[in-house]
């Protein structure tokens, strides 16, 4: 399908097309209006009721009073979505020196690690925000869901102000808007995992692992997997995957978390999160192992969205439950995880 003449204005916004879409077609004033009217009229009719009958949204059509709008405009939302996370794809793997948004004129001081991340001290933190400029910038998205970095992004901020530490991150490429322009959506939903059985995960002397299949039908993950590996040094490393179906027709791209237990302290000196670009190949080969497997973890392009490491503070390691925190939130929406660290 040929780009959408909306695109770029979806590109940078901060929100969701689903809310945004439809405020614009009932303001004939709003500039991207007429954009937005000419990729409505463009969309294939057949599609759109194969889109409506699929995810059986008939019941949101039955209650607007122009259907035919109505229909055509939940099909376009998610051909923006598809399109903006195909863009922003793009941007992240992109074989560059400067990747975006770091070559944007207002970060070309910043520096960024070998793996795209930037230290957030480098940033005014003030108001929950991470701005530098008069810019603010966003947390790149962990998965297909415009709003999908917002759980992880508070659990990093309130680190930030409880422990005094600094993370690295990987910042949006498709984000950068004006300080006077920001006014972000906020969302409420309790998303908190407490500590485990980790008198337990001492003792262990063999890998401790497991993997959770889920079993609604339309939902993009096809299983989650974990497992716990105690290390000679006296560590145990944390490794979990949410892995999408592997006929899955979208953005192919999994969550991907990885932390490093010390016995010896009770805390955690390293965690880092991250997601997982695969090819259709690549992903059929991956659902056929475990995360705890070499195999699982030789194919699919990683790009890590946030890290932490003691060394960069002070030696600082976080508690059990912080970690806890992070982990939930960062795989907010998979039920398992959350009913795992629970």
């Amino acid at each position: 399908m040929r780009e959408l003449k909306s695109l770029k204005y979806f590109c940078g916004s901060l929100m969701d097309p689903m809310f945004e879409v439809f405020e614009i077609l009932d303001n004939e004033n709003h500039d991207e209006h007429r954009n937005l009217q000419y990729d409505l009229k463009s969309l294939n009719l057949k599609e759109v009721d194969e889109f409506v009958k699929k995810h059986h949204i008939e019941h949101l059509i039955g209650s607007q009073e122009d259907k035919d709008e109505a229909k055509r405009a939940y099909f376009l939302v998610y051909i923006l979505q598809y399109q903006i996370n195909l863009k922003r794809k793009d941007k992240l793997t992109e074989p560059t020196t400067r990747p975006a948004p770091y070559n944007f004129s207002n970060l070309i001081n910043i520096e960024f690690n070998k793996n795209q991340l930037v230290m957030m001290d480098d940033f005014d933190l003030s108001l929950f925000s991470i701005s530098h400029g008069g810019m603010v910038y966003m947390l790149c998205p962990v998965n297909e869901n415009s709003n999908s970095s917002y759980w992880i992004s508070q659990a990093i901020f309130k680190q930030q102000i409880t422990n005094k530490v600094n993370f690295k991150i990987r910042l949006d490429p498709l984000k950068e808007i004006p300080l006077s322009q920001y006014n972000p959506m906020m969302y409420r939903m309790h998303v908190h995992g407490k500590p485990l059985d980790w008198e337990y995960l001492k003792t262990l002397r063999f890998d401790d692992f497991g993997q959770w299949f889920n079993e609604n039908e339309y939902d993009k993950a096809g299983f989650t997997d974990y497992v716990w590996s105690p290390k000679k040094d006296g560590t145990i490393h944390f490794t979990c995957e949410e892995v999408p179906k592997a006929g899955y027709l979208g953005i192919r791209s999994s969550r991907y978390f990885h932390a490093i237990f010390n016995k010896k302290t009770g805390r955690i000196n390293h965690c880092d999160g991250a997601i997982r670009f695969y090819t259709e190949d690549e992903l059929i080969h991956r659902v056929q192992f475990q995360v705890k497997d070499p195999e699982a973890r030789k194919v699919g392009k990683r790009i890590k969205i946030f890290q932490y490491d003691s060394k960069d503070n002070n030696e600082f390691e976080l508690k059990q439950d912080d970690f806890c925190d992070l982990a939930v939130n960062f795989f907010v929406w998979n039920h398992d995880v959350l009913s795992y660290f629970n």
